[in-house]
């Protein structure tokens, strides 16, 4: 099969509470700087501008709400994008199903790269590489997913059962598991789900037709031909995730194994883990292990405590034992 031009699709869904309080509403994790001078969101961007070639073009997908957030860091970048407003948060499959759905009036057989705004991957050149040997797997029809092989048990993330070495089918998606079994689920060569997605806008129109084809109904003609908002139609759209609603269905699935650093940013203690140093530098003394964020011109100093995440806001701080970080989302939900 001739191979497609490259259409990257950033999604800029998900509100990143575990990440409170310097995730809100108004302003979600992927547009915070958390690893250096650029958001998440240009990070992801940056990755892959490079992929953007031969009439190709990069997509983002994200909230109404977002929208000037979303032209002003594509701006500082000088990027530009077709940009798909959703007039209300559907789940990743309806959001997928739009960007395929645009590729597919344009490109048919364009390689769809649907992929997270808010990810840690700083081997941007090995990761387009990754990329491209999905994509070509996926001229010859598959969906490949990428699987980062993992450094550590953690029941943060989703997990992935290969049906052999290197590029092969999937043969079971696992949900996220506690940490004793995500221990035996590294023990057997299982794979972190990282959420990215290769196929060409064909072979996504088909499966999700097949496998959720009210989605596909819901966003077909909901799709603005330049970008911007979605249609009304999008509304209708069941609320589900990409996962469940193809990927544990389809017989197309593939998994292409990756050995990078890679983190999903998903609460402080993964931030702490791939920052250099302490975070905001901090007065401490008979400290150890504590991860500061706080803006310029506010102090924090720590005595005596281990093991602490201090997260500091202009309207709200932050104190927990970076080993609870993935509670935050817990302790916003309750108030």
């Amino acid at each position: 099969m001739t191979s497609g031009r490259n259409y990257p699709v950033i999604l800029c869904g998900g509100a990143g509470t575990r990440l409170w309080p310097a995730s809100r509403p108004d302003r979600p994790k992927p547009f915070l700087e958390l690893t250096g001078s650029l958001s998440l969101f240009q990070l992801a961007v940056r990755r892959v501008l490079p992929l953007v070639e031969e009439d190709g073009r990069l997509l983002v997908v994200g909230g109404e709400g977002h929208a000037p957030l979303i032209a002003e860091q594509l701006a500082a970048l000088g990027a530009e994008a077709i940009v798909l407003l959703e007039p209300e948060g559907r789940d990743s499959g309806p959001a997928v199903a739009a960007a395929a759905a645009w590729v597919e009036a344009q490109d048919p057989d364009g390689r769809v790269m649907i992929l997270a705004s808010d990810h840690h991957i700083p081997d941007e050149a090995r990761y387009r590489q990754a990329l491209l040997t999905a994509a070509a797997a996926a001229d010859d029809g598959r969906i490949v997913t990428l699987g980062v092989a993992p450094t550590q048990p953690s029941s943060a993330y989703g997990y992935i059962r290969a049906e052999g070495p290197g590029l092969s089918p999937v043969a079971t998606f696992i949900e996220k598991p506690d940490t004793m079994q995500a221990q035996q689920l590294i023990m057997e060569g299982c794979l972190w789900n990282s959420g990215a997605f290769i196929a060409t806008a064909r072979t996504l129109k088909a499966e999700v037709l097949d496998h959720a084809p009210d989605i596909w109904r819901a966003v077909e003609g909901a799709v603005p031909a330049e970008g911007g908002r979605l249609g009304d139609g999008f509304l209708s759209a069941p609320r589900l995730s990409f996962d469940y609603a193809v990927m544990e269905k389809t017989a197309r699935a593939s998994v292409l194994p990756l050995s990078l650093a890679w983190s999903d940013l998903g609460a402080w203690d993964a931030v702490a883990a791939v920052s250099q140093g302490e975070g905001t530098p901090h007065l401490a003394h008979d400290s150890a292990g504590c991860w500061v964020r706080a803006p310029d011109g506010v102090a924090v100093a720590t005595l005596g405590v281990s093991g602490l995440a201090v997260i500091v806001e202009p309207d709200a701080v932050l104190v927990c034992d970076l080993s609870r970080a993935q509670d935050v989302k817990r302790l916003i939900q309750r108030s």
